[in-house]
């Protein structure tokens, strides 16, 4: 088993569904719930995970998805516990790139 959890992270609407579409194409295990349908806008699915959404309250289901590809909001970031961080996290938006690591991401607002 693969000792690390991939994260498609972005801004709403930033092309976040669409990654999770490659990456399950390429074969990569997707960790969503399937509780929000496709719309309009998502026509094939948000790819989304209801626990992830919630990652503030409950972190204890990342132990279940190692070597898995997890979709969450970019907010929300900060708020994965900084033991589960073992590499840089990348965040793309705006024509730029923020760089996350394992020391400045964690708690809200400790962002370098």
């Amino acid at each position: 088993m693969q000792n690390f959890i991939t994260i498609v992270s972005g801004l709403p609407r930033s092309g976040t569904s669409m990654m999770m579409r490659m990456l399950d194409a390429g074969g990569m295990e997707l960790v969503t719930d399937n509780i929000r349908k496709p719309d309009q806008d998502n026509p094939k699915g948000d790819y989304e995970f209801e626990k992830g959404r919630k990652i503030k309250e409950d972190s204890a289901w990342l132990d279940n998805v190692h070597g898995k590809v997890v979709k969450m909001v970019s907010m929300l970031l900060y708020y994965l516990p900084p033991q589960k961080l073992q590499s840089d996290l990348y965040e793309k938006g705006h024509g730029r790139n923020t760089r996350f690591t394992k020391n400045n991401v964690g708690a809200k607002g400790n962002r370098r």
